[in-house]
């Protein structure tokens, strides 16, 4: 007879990696701004293995203008945060506050293009 394995405890357990309550008010507060000036519609937050995504839309049925990835403590560039610019990596920060930065002042480029003249 054989000997029965437990696969379960062999598997390399994966790590959900998420943006804390700070992260996402941050996050929040810069997609609100942007949404009240119409630039942009809309987001989504999606959990890979190993890495959180914030991304953020124009419209529903687009590909995200930018995206905030925080990576995950197996990854080799572990607690870090990138901001790409659709898809094109802007910047790689430590801290959130560098790659919001970034974030914002590519979107204060963009914002004048939608606004309208009263």
């Amino acid at each position: 007879m054989g000997t029965l394995f437990d696969l379960a405890k062999y598997r390399k357990a994966k790590s959900f990696v998420h943006f804390d309550r700070t992260e996402l008010m941050r996050l929040m507060n810069i997609y609100s701004q942007q949404v009240a000036s119409g630039a942009w519609r809309d987001y989504a937050i999606d959990h890979l293995d190993g890495m959180a995504m914030f991304s953020i839309f124009r419209s529903t049925h687009e590909t995200p203008v930018f995206t905030v990835i925080k990576l995950g403590p197996e990854h080799k560039n572990a607690g870090l945060f990138l901001a790409l610019h659709s898809g094109e990596r802007i910047k790689q920060s430590s801290e959130l506050s560098k790659v919001l930065e970034a974030i914002e002042k590519r979107a204060r480029k963009v914002v004048p293009l939608f606004k309208t003249k009263s």
